[in-house]
């Protein structure tokens, strides 16, 4: 579902078959109202975007011969989506559908696309957790070619929402939680009935102290902190204040450390 300027809304069935990666860009396209299983939108939604194209002060885009679509008439699609929207739509279709080739400069991607394989929580992980992870625009601290990836260091938090059908009801939902950069951190389970929380995860987020080991989000965050440094070609050599050439794989040391 999306909202265009306030004052309309449109919304779109997934099916079931395929996935949508929806970065901060509208992405709704062309609207078959016709079709009331697939598609919903505000009332008269058509009418009045006809109205704002044929106003010379709106001059709305989007309408054609009775259609609307729905990014073009109240979405964007210029330099900065190019920079920091497009390029991460482009990553989470590159993970979960590799078979599929695309250049991360398209000015538009397929919304639904069929993963190659069946989605798993960990493999939404993945994405959420990817900054062009194993590609030449691997990014973390620093954004190449001016892409914005979609994890950054600054990440507070992390979730994953799954509904199971082959449980009983009462535990059928579970949110995956990681804290910190989801990078450096991992995604644990929490049942949505739960009535208490593990210790770490209650300590006051306005404690703002990286050294608190008690605290689950700044255990995760200081280990970004300390990480980080070596996640680069070059750095200060503490003893002797030069350069020095490290040998550097786009890898992530928390979670080998956790799986071990």
């Amino acid at each position: 579902m999306e909202i265009g300027s306030g004052h309309t809304w449109a919304a779109v069935r997934v099916p079931d078959n395929k996935y949508a990666v929806i970065p901060n860009q509208m992405v709704i396209g062309k609207l078959n109202l016709k079709d009331s299983k697939n598609y919903m939108a505000s009332t008269n939604l058509v009418k009045k975007v006809k109205a704002w194209s044929q106003n010379k002060k709106i001059k709305l885009a989007g309408y054609v011969k009775g259609t609307v679509n729905y990014s073009k008439a109240f979405g964007t699609n210029d330099k900065t989506d190019a920079i920091y929207n497009r390029p991460r739509m482009w990553d989470g279709q590159r993970i979960l559908t590799p078979s599929k080739k695309q250049s991360i400069t398209k000015k538009s991607y397929t919304l639904f696309l069929k993963p190659d394989k069946k989605v798993s929580p960990a493999k939404v992980g993945q994405v959420l957790s990817s900054h062009f992870t194993g590609t030449k625009y691997s990014s973390y601290g620093k954004w190449k070619a001016g892409y914005r990836p979609i994890n950054v260091p600054t990440d507070v938090e992390s979730h994953i929402l799954q509904i199971r059908n082959n449980v009983p009801k009462e535990y059928a939902a579970i949110q995956w939680l990681a804290m910190a950069s989801p990078a450096n951190s991992v995604y644990l389970p929490f049942y949505t009935n739960i009535s208490d929380t593990p210790s770490q995860y209650k300590v006051d987020g306005d404690y703002q102290d990286p050294t608190n080991t008690k605290s689950a989000y700044w255990t995760y965050k200081t280990t970004a902190m300390v990480v980080e440094a070596y996640k680069h070609k070059k750095f200060i050599d503490s003893s002797t204040g030069k350069k020095t050439d490290l040998i550097y794989k786009d890898v992530n040391p928390t979670k080998k450390a956790v799986t071990k």
